[in-house]
Parts: structure tokens; sequence; C-alpha cells
């Protein structure tokens, strides 16, 4: 560690031999050296000395008084100075009686090693340097604390003097700030509006699919105000299909004219460039821009994929197709089969109670799952499903034979007995009344054939508890 302050050095011994030989070998570090040949001597320059002495090297062996007597005595004059001894002899008396009475740092023996000697000085003078870079930062700091606390009296005087002006100002840009709020959102509704008395099927969709899209949000752990960006966006992401032809508006995606499609692609441009003009819905106008984006690339109207895509437009795109087969596909359960066969492969669309009232739901789930990793996030599409999951009052359908009925469960087909009788509708739910009656039918051997039930969903029973 290099040193940065100037030392002065007193050096003590009888003998000037020795002295001089301590002269040179320390003079070349740029010390500044006092030399005396007597306890005595010492005394006197060491009071004389124009500035502090950091060190003190002294013989022990000398006429009249000792380097121990000396350095006892140099207490008194330089209390801060670190201190060695030099004894030629082997004497642990002497040396014990210098550490107790001199309160030395440290005895060396003649012959010394010179590198020895200026490591030791060198460690002790860095020892001196943290004594008084410590002195120097207490005293700064003490500085800067006076002058902190008078900062502070000026400081809480204006403090003070401002705060009724500050709280006044803070009351007027709430104000100011409720009042954008809430033309923001007259904004939004007027938008909504304008949907609703065009087209009032699609203005029911878009505020069904706001709902789904806030949820899928907090389900993604986003915070308060990234949910309200996605929910706002769900309410206009559709607003450039205003003024398209119905005909095209009925269309599946997958049945249209390559110019009926081309106008199609458009509309999130144009809901895009709509919402931009107004500040505050910049940002949402960026989510609608990318809301028929695939994860593969495969979208429309850029082509993004993956995380170009933001996470806002990837929950948009579920609640939007989700809605879309809910809301806007058509009526007539055979046009909208054939819509699914489209999506689905035959047996899945198959497989689906057409005569449910939840068919359209159900369809709509299976689009969503098969585009997991194509068209859907499949971190989005995992929230859903469990979102759907809770929400049905009944699990997956069961085959089940007879005996395995249980209260609660939900018949998912007509019960008929062995020669076609009908016994039990299909959406009966078993009570345990019912659920004894069928067995005891079934030990007459009147039913050949396992029923298709439903057990009831947990997650909804605890919904509905709290």
């Amino acid at each position: 560690m290099a040193l940065k302050y100037p030392h002065t050095l007193l050096l003590v011994d009888d003998e000037a031999a020795i002295l001089k030989s301590l002269q040179r070998l320390l003079r070349k570090d740029g010390f500044e050296i006092i030399t005396a040949e007597s306890g005595a001597q010492a005394l006197v320059k060491l009071a004389q000395a124009p500035k502090p002495v950091s060190l003190i090297i002294s013989d022990q062996r000398m006429p009249v008084m000792t380097g121990a007597q000396f350095l006892e005595q140099a207490l008194f004059l330089a209390p801060d100075a670190v201190r060695f001894i030099l004894t030629g002899y082997a004497d642990m008396d002497a040396i014990i009686d210098a550490v107790n009475k001199g309160k030395i740092h440290r005895y060396i023996t003649k012959p010394w090693d010179d590198e020895e000697l200026l490591n030791h000085v060198h460690g002790a003078l860095v020892q001196v340097e943290l004594r008084l870079e410590n002195l120097r930062l207490s005293a700064l700091t003490e500085r800067l604390n006076q002058e902190l606390s008078e900062l502070n009296k000026v400081l809480e005087k204006k403090v003070e003097e401002r705060t009724w002006a500050l709280q006044y100002q803070y009351k007027q840009l709430q104000k100011a700030n409720a009042n954008l709020e809430k033309s923001f959102m007259d904004a939004i509704r007027l938008l909504v509006s304008l949907v609703e008395s065009s087209n009032p099927r699609l203005g029911t969709y878009m505020k069904a699919v706001s709902g789904l899209a806030k949820e899928l949000a907090a389900a993604a752990g986003l915070d308060e105000a990234e949910q309200n960006r996605i929910e706002t966006a769900g309410l206009v992401h559709d607003i450039g299909l205003l003024g398209m032809p119905e005909s095209i508006l009925e269309k599946d995606v997958k049945v249209m004219t390559p110019e009926e499609f081309s106008s199609f692609r458009e509309h999130p441009i144009i809901a895009a460039m709509s919402l931009s003009s107004v500040e505050n819905l910049k940002e949402i106008g960026d989510l609608v821009m990318a809301h028929h984006e695939n994860v593969d690339g495969s979208g429309f109207p850029k082509r993004l994929a993956a995380e170009q895509i933001p996470l806002g437009a990837k929950i948009l795109a579920v609640a939007a197709d989700y809605y879309t087969v809910v809301q806007l596909w058509p009526e007539n359960i055979q046009r909208m089969l054939a819509y699914a066969k489209r999506h689905l492969d035959a047996q899945t669309v198959a497989a689906a109670h057409i005569t449910d009232s939840t068919v359209r739901e159900e369809i709509a789930e299976k689009i969503i799952e098969r585009g997991m990793g194509t068209r859907y996030d499949i971190s989005i599409v995992r929230l859903f499903l469990m979102r759907s999951a809770r929400q049905k009052p009944y699990q997956e359908d069961l085959k089940l034979p007879y005996q395995a009925l249980t209260t609660g469960m939900i018949l998912r087909q007509d019960l008929r007995l062995k020669d076609g009788r009908l016994l039990l509708n299909r959406g009966t739910v078993l009570s345990a009344k019912t659920v004894q009656s069928i067995q005891d039918i079934g030990e007459r051997g009147l039913i050949d054939k396992p029923l298709e039930v439903a057990e009831p969903n947990p997650a909804t029973d605890e919904g509905m508890g709290g």
C-alpha cells in the first residue's frame, strides 16, 4: 500500500555509526529524519519538532537513560507516534520493561535486516496513515453533518412554506387525471356504441371477448394497469370490421374467397390506425394490430411469431377466437357443425353433444386446444383450459357400469333398458334413490351396457360455495 502523507522519523542511538546507517536506509524513501545521540537530546528534539513525529526508533542500551525510559517519557510528547526499540542483546527483562513502560509496538534485534526493517517501518506508517485518514474522515463527517443540519433547517422551512401549494396542486392533478380517464373511457364507450348500433351481435361479441381477456390477463399474473389495457383492447379489437359487408362477416375465414380474405385481413390495421389517433389508445392499438398473428408466424397482417407478438395480443387471440365460435357462428346447428368440420377432424365433431346447449363452448374449446403452439401461445391456452374446467358443472364424460354410479353424477346419454325402453332422459342428475333404483334394475339383467355419465366438478362446487 503506497503512503500518502509525508512522515517525520526520530532515530535515537548513542552510536553515531548506527544513526548514520539508519539514516541512509530510511532517507531513500523520502522520510524527513531527526537524529539524537541520547534519550535526553531526543526528548528536546521531540518537543521542538515542527511537525508531528510518526515513528520513533530508539536503541535500548544507552548511558544515563535507557531506550525504555526514553520511550516512557516520549509518550507524553508524541502519544500517537509508533515506537520501535533496537536491542543487541537477548535481554528479555529489558524488552518487557520497554513494552510495559514505553508501550513499544515492536522490538528489533541488532544487527537488523535492511529489507525486514523497511517492511516493519512501512507497515507501521500504514497504520499511522489509517489513523490519520480516520481522523480526517471523522472531521469531514462532522463538518458535513453540521452543514446538513443547517441545510435541513432551511429545507424544512421551505417545505413547510410550500406544502399547502403542493397539496393544492396534487388535488388539481387528481381532478385533471380523473377527467382524462373519464374522457378516455367515454371515447371507448362511444366506439363500442357505434359497433352495437351498426351490428348488435358484433357488439355483444366484443364485450364478451373483453371480459374473458381480462380474466386471462389476471390469471397470467399481469398487473391491474395491464389487465385494464387488455380489457379495453377486447372492447375495440374488431372496430375495423365496421362497414364490412355482412356476407363477409358471416363467413368462416377458411371459405372466404381471396378477395374477401384480402379485405378481411385489413381490419386489424384499420382498427389500430383509428385508435392511434388518440394518444392513450396507441398501446391498445398495438395489441389490436397483432391479435390475428399466430405464434408460428403464419398469421396476419405482419406475420409476427412467438416473442414478437405482445402478450396482450396472444391473450386477445384466444378470447376473440373462443367467442367467435360461441357468439358469431351460425345459429343453425348443421351449419355450425359444418364450420366445425373445417377446424376439427370429423371424429371430434361427431363426439360433440349436438343437442347440448354447451355445444358451442365445447367446439370452441377444442379449436383453441387444437391450435396450441401454432395459432396460440401454449401457456395462455393452458390458463384458458384451466378456467374452462373450473366453470363447467361436470367433468369429462365417463363410461361406467351401473354398479359404479354415485350420487350427483349426470347422465350424458339417455338410459334405456336392454329391450330399448327409455328409463331416464339425458341430463338427469342422479340422486341416492335413483342410483339405488338403477342398480336394482341392473341386478335383474335389464341393463346390458355401460352408462355414459359425468361427475360434478369440485372446482365449480368450491366456487359456488365461496
